[in-house]
């Protein structure tokens, strides 16, 4: 990590909802025994860079990426979701105005 952030590519496992995107997180992996809600923080507070990792188990329930507030967005949609019944996951980089998301399986 770049060393102006709290992180040093921390792992949190949780099936509680909704989460929230902290400074000290890097990957968070939910446990989806319901719809589950990710908020980011807001990206012009964090470091123009910084890279979250968001995954899912392979339960049958989505998991919903939501940026901060409705200025933010995620590869220009309001929200990003991790389909429901597969393991999936995003890659998603701050650029300090917008979120920059990349899927991973």
């Amino acid at each position: 990590m770049s060393g102006l952030d709290n992180t040093s590519q921390t792992y949190r496992s949780t099936s509680v909802t909704p989460q929230t995107m902290t400074a000290t997180d890097f990957h968070l992996h939910i446990v989806a025994t319901s719809a589950t809600v990710v908020n980011l923080p807001d990206s012009e507070s964090i470091q123009p860079g910084r890279p979250y990792i968001v995954t899912k188990d392979a339960g049958a329930f989505t998991v919903t990426i939501t940026p901060f507030d409705g200025a933010d967005t995620i590869n220009g949609a309001a929200t990003l979701v991790l389909a429901s019944g597969a393991f999936h996951g995003a890659i998603l980089i701050n650029t300090g105005d917008v979120w920059i998301a990349q899927a991973i399986y």
